[in-house]
């Protein structure tokens, strides 16, 4: 008998619709689930009709207490994907904020800024998080954060905390005058990232030259619709929705869950407009960087950078590793790993083709980087990261 599942997971964002592909990726993969679900939005009521139905596993993002409150007293499998209740026997499959924290911060100082910001929601607690491993993460290279958060209220529901970001602050447009400049702001999500650049486009701040903007999420109808198109730190949302429905399945099969807590760490970088710039005091190594991006897939090396910049390969990687706390080198690599990703994401190439676009005469070369960076074979993250072409937008 097919299972029936019933999932509790808003469409409103691009977080709850990836959740649902990965989702509907696994259950064409490993056999169907009869799914019970309504569009919603994120902190919606309990439908109605789930008090009565009858079925077989749960999968939700608890994001109120009376949902918390009534899934407690549930005795079927339940998988959750939010980290605000922890509900005894109710694995939890959730981002890796530390992993956040992390490409936000190194791609802002790729970037070339020195000053570095964040803003926030007070009392939503992805924010809080996401901030104080942000501070920490610059701390332990040298660098201090300038911090803002939206003033409380009372609302305890993520999708209204982040509407009260609509409201005229006045320390808001205060602080953001009062930022060293240039600065690299590192916003809780692309809900408050999109509400920076609005008062910055009024208080006449440029973007990206006088503070780039950084979101978190990736949802391509908000970063598309800002003004300039916002980068955004791209969440594995399609792989949670995949754990979820593989977690589940294990359940309702009566076996343990692999593990209570998983977390999925962030895939990168989509870079736009809100974060294009290179901003160093060396105007060598602001060549050399911008040589990187645009020629890292040519199989370059750190002389072809070199001889770009009109300098000795010893004078460039000292003064390359002064100002981007990073070697030549590893930034070539890092620039080549990404654009594998995406072509391994995005694309149907073979890994022969890849490895060509990319600058590498054997595939087996690029394999053992790749893996050596990311942890998984090329193999591996394409089947985790390519969505089927009939779930995709």
């Amino acid at each position: 008998m097919v299972p029936k599942v019933a999932i509790l997971v808003e469409s409103t964002r691009g977080y709850g619709r990836n959740l649902l592909r990965g989702i509907a990726a696994y259950t064409r993969s490993h056999g169907a689930f009869s799914i019970y679900r309504q569009d919603c939005g994120l902190g919606d009521a309990i439908p109605a009709w789930l008090r009565d139905w009858k079925g077989d596993g749960i999968i939700a993002r608890i994001e109120t207490e009376e949902l918390a409150e009534f899934l407690a007293n549930h005795e079927l499998p339940i998988v959750d994907l939010r980290y605000r209740f922890s509900l005894s026997g109710v694995p939890r499959i959730e981002t890796n904020e530390l992993s956040v924290a992390q490409q936000a911060c190194d791609h802002l100082i790729h970037c070339g800024v020195r000053n570095f910001a964040f803003c926030g929601f007070n009392g939503a607690d992805y924010s809080r998080v996401r901030q104080e491993l942000a501070v920490e993460y610059l701390s332990q290279r040298g660098y201090k954060a300038s911090v803002h958060n939206s003033e409380a209220t009372s609302f305890t529901d993520t999708a209204n905390i982040e509407s009260s970001g609509f409201a005229h602050d006045p320390q808001l447009c205060k602080w953001l005058k009062e930022l060293p400049k240039p600065v690299g702001l590192f916003a809780c999500n692309d809900v408050r990232a999109a509400q920076v650049l609005n008062v910055c486009r009024e208080l006449g701040i440029h973007i990206p030259r006088e503070i780039a903007v950084l979101g978190v999420d990736d949802d391509r109808l908000i970063c598309e619709l800002t003004t300039p198109p916002l980068s955004s730190v791209a969440l594995d949302t399609f792989r949670i929705g995949y754990l979820a429905a593989e977690t589940l399945s294990r359940m309702m099969r009566g076996l343990a869950p692999h593990e209570s807590r998983m977390l999925v760490s962030a895939k990168g970088i989509s870079r736009r407009q809100s974060t294009d710039l290179l901003q160093v005091d060396d105007p060598d190594v602001a060549v050399a960087l911008q040589f990187i991006r645009e020629h890292a897939c040519d199989g370059i090396t750190v002389d072809d950078v070199a001889k770009a910049c009109h300098q000795s390969r010893s004078t460039l990687v000292r003064r390359f590793s002064k100002h981007t706390r990073t070697t030549v080198k590893g930034e070539i690599k890092r620039v080549r790993v990404n654009r594998i990703k995406q072509l391994l994401a995005d694309t149907d190439y073979s890994l022969t083709e890849i490895a060509g676009l990319v600058g590498f005469a054997h595939v087996e070369y690029m394999s053992t980087m790749f893996k050596k960076h990311s942890g998984e074979t090329p193999a591996q993250y394409r089947k985790m990261y390519q969505t089927i072409r009939t779930v995709h937008d």
